[in-house]
Formats: C-alpha cells, sequence, structure tokens
C-alpha cells in the first residue's frame, strides 16, 4: 500500500540541525509515511547521520545528489515521491507530533488539493519567536473566488498569513503533477514563494487549521548583508513580471508590490556598490538597474517609503541617474 504521505527533506551541511529534524518526522502519529532524504551533496557528516537513521527505519528513502540546491532537491524529491499528498521540512527545522496526522485526517476527509496549519517563526538569535496563522476560514473548504479574495491578494502585501512557506503544508500529488507544478531551481530566494503562487492560482480546494504545527526556525541573520549574487536584480525582476503575468491586475496590492520592488532593487544597488570591487563591472552592473522600465516606472509611482528611498527613487524615476547612484553609493558605506 502507497504512503499517505510522502515528506521531503532536502539536506545540505546540516549535522547540527538534523537529527531532530528526523526524530521528529519518525515520531509522528500518522504512521503510514515515507520520508524522502535527499543529500543535496553535504560536506558534513550529514550522510553519515541520514544513513544511520535509514538502517532503524524502513520508511526512510535516501538521495544522494551533487549540491543543486533546495529547489532541485524537492523537485527530485517530488518525482520519486509516493504519497497521496506530499509536504515538506526543512533540515534545520521540527515538527509537532500530529501534525502530518491532523492535516491528512482533514485533507482526506474534506478531499482537497492543498491544507495547511499555523506555524511558529523563531528567531534563534534574539531568543523571540511569533505565531504565524492563516486569514482564512478554519476548518472549512475554500474554493475558487474565496481563494482568489482572501489568498492570492496577500501574495503582493506584506502581511504573512502563512501562504508563501511550502513546509506548513499537505499538496494533493496527483494536483501537482496534473498541473505539471514545480519549483523554480534558479531562484535562491522566494522560490517557496513563486511555487504557491502557482499553486493557489490554479488551485480549487483549500482548506486551513489554525494550530502552530510546525516550527521554522531562523539559524542565520536575514539581514541584507545575505550572500551577495550578481544575477539577482535578474530574478528580482523576473518575479515581478511573473506575478504581472499570472495574477490578475484587480488582485495585486500594487502599494505593496512596488514598495517591495524599491526594496529589492535598492537592497540590490547598495549591496554591488558593497560587494562588486571591479569600477567597471560595478558601473555596468548598477546602470543596468536604474535603466530598467520597472525600475523607472515602480520608482514614480510607489508611495510610503522611508525618507532616503524616497529621494531615491525620485531621482531615478526623473531618470536623475548619475544623482540616483550618487545617493546609492553614498547609501552603502552605511551597511
Amino acid at each position: 500500500m502507497n504512503p499517505m504521505v510522502s515528506v521531503i527533506v532536502p539536506v545540505y551541511n546540516a549535522e547540527k540541525y538534523i537529527e531532530k529534524c528526523i526524530s521528529s518526522i519518525r515520531n509522528q502519529t500518522l504512521k503510514n509515511i515515507e520520508v524522502i532524504l535527499i543529500n543535496d551533496g553535504s560536506k558534513d557528516r550529514s550522510k553519515e547521520i541520514i544513513e544511520d537513521y535509514a538502517k532503524q527505519d524502513s520508511r526512510i528513502v535516501i538521495i544522494n545528489k551533487e549540491n543543486g540546491g533546495p529547489a532541485a532537491a524537492r523537485n527530485m524529491g517530488i518525482k520519486q515521491a509516493k504519497g497521496k499528498y506530499v509536504g515538506f521540512v526543512d533540515s534545520d527545522d521540527y515538527i509537532e507530533p500530529d501534525m502530518y496526522e491532523k492535516l491528512f485526517e482533514v485533507a482526506d476527509k474534506e478531499d482537497v488539493q492543498v491544507a495547511m496549519c499555523g506555524y511558529k517563526d523563531v528567531n534563534v538569535n534574539n531568543n523571540t519567536s511569533e505565531l504565524i496563522v492563516s486569514n482564512a476560514d478554519f476548518n472549512k473548504i475554500h474554493h475558487k473566488e474565496y481563494i482568489e479574495d482572501k489568498i492570492i491578494r496577500t501574495f503582493t502585501q506584506n502581511i504573512n498569513y502563512g501562504y508563501f512557506s511550502m513546509c506548513n503544508k499537505l499538496y494533493l500529488r496527483n494536483f501537482i503533477e496534473e498541473m505539471g507544478i514545480s519549483i523554480d531551481e534558479a531562484r535562491e530566494h522566494g522560490e517557496d514563494w513563486w511555487f504557491n503562487i502557482n499553486i493557489f492560482i490554479n488551485l480549487s480546494s483549500f482548506i486551513a487549521i489554525e494550530e502552530p504545527l510546525y516550527n521554522y526556525i531562523h539559524v542565520n541573520s536575514n539581514s541584507l548583508m545575505a550572500r551577495y549574487r550578481e544575477e539577482q536584480f535578474d530574478l528580482f525582476l523576473d518575479g515581478r513580471k511573473k506575478v504581472l503575468s499570472t495574477i490578475p491586475k484587480e488582485l495585486i496590492d500594487f502599494k505593496s508590490f512596488n514598495k517591495n520592488f524599491v526594496y529589492e532593487f535598492s537592497s540590490y544597488l547598495l549591496r554591488t556598490n558593497k560587494e562588486v570591487k571591479d569600477s567597471k563591472k560595478r558601473k555596468e552592473l548598477l546602470k543596468k538597474v536604474v535603466n530598467n522600465s520597472e525600475v523607472i516606472e515602480c520608482s514614480k509611482n510607489t508611495e510610503g517609503l522611508p525618507i532616503h528611498f524616497k529621494l531615491a527613487t525620485f531621482l531615478v524615476g526623473n531618470k536623475m541617474k548619475n544623482s540616483a547612484l550618487s545617493l546609492y553609493r553614498l547609501m552603502s558605506f552605511a551597511i
């Protein structure tokens, strides 16, 4: 008999956390599950640890692959999965003992394509936590019209209702396969967000429960000083264009959507000033941003920004590019 749920866990250099993660999955009150651990080219003891667990538990499946990032690992896990529903757990997180029993029970009983629970967002750096729960009516089946009105709108807002994460949900595997939805392997940031946009825009049945059954652990500081990538602006721009082409305009909160894009391209300009030492290369990257039509248009139409970003976007929007770049250069010394 196929498992009720396939739990997919990308594993990369996770020796400090993976045992707690796997133990929380193995100890689920729902026993008919498979646990797909994808060793994504780990260089620490992660491979040995997960192999030891596989010897103890026949429900554990191990896939070893070259490092390609969590998106590629998750896509591989989806292809391997045999469960009616699939769920995702990050290797530094853990779940409550009854998470999958409660989610599967309500998903299977109500025959929905996606079921979601609340989660705890825990920051170990400052020892704080936040409870994230849905804005949808709990324990009720929601269909297309409700999903569009209550959920799709939130993907371009700044409020987190738990829809962006892949880890607090069960997805009907056949639905994912029939829709041909996969995780964007080119993205290092926001791949959960984009995956769930594609899920919810195609969704016709959804249910949410209030209980926080997933524990999302922030191990590293989520600051502007995260790892710099020269191509990050292209990914920000690609995400914006995809949203504009995928979500109906009447469901987009342009005030929040534009503000987020300003913060994205501004952070990129600041980081490029800081990180790229070759002056010719740096100039090319910076000019590419301030000459972009989406950047210019967004700079003209965004309100509610802090004074320094307000001045910078005024200069960009009015095509005073040299002045704008000089201001961003000065601002970069503060990060």
